[in-house]
């Protein structure tokens, strides 16, 4: 019974008991300190995996001095496998320890010399089965980190037998299984050999593609799908699939998935789950721009006119400047991921305050064709315009066939660090061709954004055109060139340069050619911006050229609604206007 007793009696006092001896062992110390020294080391890396490994690194300075001292004699335990990660096996390390009660806390002191790297001697790659003929898997091969000669390091090594099995997962050999994965190190002499094998079975192949049901009828949506029943399975195939359909603008939800746990005789059956997007939609917008002022719109979209993948789009847009009504109707090629025909009109009224007022409508037919690079929109359009242009009083009609070519490429659209925008249009009439005039005219324009790392960006902006063809004024308004404005020439109104006719007015030109250099800046995280730019050039006819020039600074706003613009441009010619505010609303390309 003493036995019980007294083990009962040493937990009564185990508290005071506890705080006594922690007084004795417990030195306190306001900051510990770990110094590593390495000589002599090429990998960077290093003494932060030396620091993450070594347990006497997390002490604080009042951990007891016992506790210290025997993490401070395994500390050769604790590099060790750090060490050996980067391929030293044959390190020499130097240590001291400062357990000093004088001092406000424990310093511990490590030298090392991390010594020779082992260096790979033999590294041999040997799969087995039908990935052994695959090009990709060969080319992956020569690819793979630590051929004979470099350094050891042992992420490395895992990476080889990672790359390997999900190249196997990503292509199709769904049985791939690793036979052999052997790492020898000889430490004395400084060389590792490396012994990797597998067997890759089978390449599978796509299957029974399962559809869920859509508005559209299944032989379009085989065509809207890039992939078919009985192609090499490709991970890469399965989201280009996801995004194709998604691009679409068909369906709210696409959700691809290949059952590999279906897989069965060779095959792997894929699921496309699809939530098809409303028939009807409306939009309505309000908004403002320098340019324009007040503007409002509605928009109205049936996506499925029918199951063959018709739409219909139109759109009111009205405001002080202009007003107009569209309407189209798209029809899907034979490859309606790259090709749409549509066929449409609109109504337009201008009316820009300065000498232009305008009333036009359009009947116009396009083939718009999607390449890697370019699109390319080819179109024949009908236009019967009225307008007056200064003293210019013009009725006309004309038949123009056209093409245009346009693309984007960017890191972002509308965040852009890095892109550019390319377009180019011709369009041509002729009086034997139902026209009232005979013209060639061409029109260019090209954006391009580059933003320095760690500090603001450039943007540099270029519009040009040019018209051949019967004089300016035998050309509707649209057809004439004008510039000034939030996308021209900032701080002139909009339209507001090109030639004057006799009463001063400006007429027009039968060419254009605008430039813009901007350079903006981070002030207030990646949200508040502030710019400083200049602008330059005009509108103009063949016999003179008159350049007029804008400058100014700005702020921008990435605001959840999109990207706000607001500047405060100067004039070079102050006859009109000291200074002029422009404001806008869009993204960056």
């Amino acid at each position: 019974m003493q036995g019980p007793g007294f083990v009962a009696s040493m937990y009564g006092v185990d508290r005071r008991a506890l705080a006594l001896l922690a007084c004795l062992l417990f030195t306190p110390w306001s900051a510990a300190e770990v110094t590593i020294h390495l000589t002599d080391v090429a990998a960077p890396k290093l003494e932060h995996n030396l620091r993450a490994r070594l347990a006497l690194n997390a002490e604080p300075c009042d951990a007891p001095s016992w506790r210290v001292r025997r993490m401070f004699d395994q500390a050769e335990r604790d590099f060790e496998p750090a060490l050996r990660a980067f391929g030293h096996y044959r390190a020499q390390i130097d240590k001291r320890l400062d357990l000093d009660a004088d001092e406000a806390c424990w310093r511990a002191n490590f030298r090392i010399d991390p010594g020779p790297r082992v260096k790979i001697r033999k590294r041999v790659v040997d799969v087995q089965g039908d990935a052994a003929e695959d090009p990709e898997l060969k080319a992956l091969i020569e690819s793979l980190p630590l051929p004979v000669g470099t350094p050891l390091h042992h992420g490395e090594y895992e990476a080889i037998k990672t790359r390997l099995q999900d190249f196997a997962l990503d292509h199709g050999y769904l049985d791939f299984a690793l036979t052999e994965s052997t790492l020898r190190v000889f430490p004395d002499r400084g060389v590792a050999d490396i012994s990797i094998a597998a067997q890759s079975g089978p390449r599978y192949r796509f299957g029974e593609l399962r559809l869920s049901d859509t508005p559209l009828d299944d032989a379009f949506m085989r065509r809207l799908m890039d992939m078919r029943p009985g192609d090499e399975y490709d991970a890469g195939k399965l989201l280009a699939l996801d995004r194709q359909l998604s691009d679409t603008g068909y369906f709210g939800r696409v959700e691809v998935r290949a059952r590999r746990e279906q897989r069965k005789d060779g095959e792997v059956p894929v699921d496309v789950e699809l939530d098809a997007m409303a028939r009807h939609a409306w939009r309505a917008g309000i908004g403002f721009a320098t340019d324009t002022g007040p503007r409002a719109s509605l928009r109205y979209d049936n996506r499925f006119v029918n199951p063959q993948g018709h739409r219909f789009e139109s759109e009111l847009r009205l405001s002080p400047v202009e007003s107009g009504l569209t309407a189209d109707y798209a029809v899907p090629g034979r490859n309606p991921r790259r090709e749409t025909f549509s066929f449409g009109g609109g109504l337009l009224h201008e009316d820009n305050d300065e000498s232009v007022e305008s009333d036009s409508i359009s009947l116009v037919g396009r083939q718009t064709i999607k390449g890697d690079k370019w699109t390319q929109t080819r179109f024949l359009e009908l236009l019967y315009e009225r307008s007056d242009v200064g003293e210019d009083r013009v009725e006309s009609t004309l038949l123009m066939p056209g093409l245009g070519l346009d693309r984007v490429k960017a890191d972002n659209l509308l965040r852009t660090r890095r892109g550019y925008r390319i377009g180019f249009e011709a369009r041509a009439a002729h009086e034997a061709l139902l026209s009232d005039a005979t013209l060639l005219q061409l029109r260019v324009n090209a954006k391009g954004i580059y933003r320095f790392d760690g500090a603001g960006r450039i943007t540099a902006r270029v519009n040009a055109g040019t018209t051949l063809g019967d004089g300016i004024g035998d050309l509707p308004a649209s057809l004439r060139f004008f510039a000034g404005g939030d996308n021209s020439v900032r701080g002139y109104a909009y339209q507001a340069l090109g030639p004057l006719d006799d009463n001063g007015d400006v007429a027009g030109g039968r060419h254009l050619l605008t430039a813009s250099l901007e350079y903006e800046h981070p002030v207030f995280g990646e949200d508040w911006w502030a710019a400083v730019f200049a602008d330059g050039g005009n509108a103009f006819d063949t016999d003179r050229i008159s350049l007029r020039a804008g400058y100014g600074i700005g702020v921008r706003w990435y605001s959840p609604v999109g990207r706000i613009r607001l500047d405060l441009a100067i004039p070079d010619d102050t006859a009109d206007d000291d200074w002029r505010l422009h404001f806008g609303l869009g993204a960056d390309l």
